[in-house]
């Protein structure tokens, strides 16, 4: 049966001039007639695992699992001197393990302060990871597939496996790297392209027009290429030649719409439409660069958006 043991437990030390919350339970395995030390050792495997989970949601996952060498001996090991209070909330037991709920204050600016040292970025973490997919339509009437376009590779074939992003994609990504969010590559490796393939039915009706992409098949898609990605981002690119605006010289319009999308929740968070008008001799030259000026301009708009609404 398990026991549950309510109580509260507070440490001070000297607070910070920034401090934040994380909310966490921890546990240690029981040590038989050692109740104090069995609490001990719960007590410091909750604080120290409310500090690496702090400093991961700072730097992303995959950056956190990367860097982990450097923040062993740098954060993880002395996690005590990065808390600045911590209140125990509740504890109980299962007959195998001692558990302890807390809510840990974190001094915000030291770990800010021992990343930097480190070389690895603070802050970044902060922002969801992104990922992008678009389809776009130059003046010529060509589409260019998005460079999860290589699903349409026969089943089992791993050979074709990456592909580049196209005109929009690049534009959008620039905007979201802009604004600090972390994007993820997603060119496909032969076994990613395996896997995908069983959404080419999603492509053959979605990928002229990945804006109108269900939601839940947005998610899948990204999901395959990286579990962790959070927010995935949709978009149709249309470019047209408006006719000539003197004997040598093309006016070429471009207009694009987006939406971003919660992968866990499956919802809409954003939308957002944009278009761009470039003059050009060439009017494949100047799809190119209205359909660029267009993307980026959304790009820009979804990140502000994004940046006003809670995570």
């Amino acid at each position: 049966m398990r026991r549950i043991i309510l109580g509260v437990a507070v440490l001070m030390f000297s607070l910070p001039a920034f401090a934040s919350v994380v909310n966490i339970e921890g546990k240690s395995i029981i040590i038989p007639d050692k109740a104090d030390k069995t609490k001990e050792k719960a007590i410091e495997a909750t604080l120290q695992k409310a500090v690496e989970i702090f400093v991961t949601e700072r730097i992303t996952k995959p950056t956190a699992d990367a860097s982990y060498a450097k923040l062993q001996p740098a954060i993880y090991a002395p996690f005590k001197d990065f808390i600045t209070k911590y209140e125990i909330v509740e504890e109980r037991e299962d007959g195998q393990f001692h558990y302890v709920k807390a809510r840990v204050e974190i001094d915000d600016a030291k770990i800010a302060g021992q990343l930097a040292a480190l070389g690895i970025q603070p802050g970044v973490g902060g922002k969801p990871r992104v990922a992008v997919l678009a389809s776009e339509q130059n003046v010529d009437g060509s589409w260019v597939h998005s460079f999860y376009g290589s699903i349409f590779a026969p089943a089992g074939n791993a050979a074709i496996g990456e592909s580049n992003f196209n005109i929009c994609e690049g534009a959008v990504i620039n905007a979201f790297n802009g604004a600090g969010f972390p994007v993820i590559d997603m060119t496909l490796d032969p076994t990613e392209t395996k896997k995908a393939f069983q959404y080419k039915p999603v492509f053959e009706r979605y990928d002229e027009n990945m804006f109108n992409m269900p939601n839940d098949s947005a998610a899948k898609l990204a999901k395959v290429v990286d579990n962790d990605v959070e927010l995935v981002v949709t978009c149709s690119a249309l470019a047209k030649n408006q006719g000539q605006k003197s004997a040598y010289m093309n006016s070429v319009l471009a207009n694009v719409s987006c939406k971003v999308v919660n992968v866990k929740s499956g919802t809409r968070m954003a939308n957002a439409t944009a278009s761009g008008a470039v003059p050009h001799v060439d009017p494949i030259t100047g799809g190119n660069k209205a359909l660029e000026k267009a993307c980026q301009d959304v790009g820009n708009k979804l990140v502000t958006v994004l940046g006003d609404r809670p995570r």
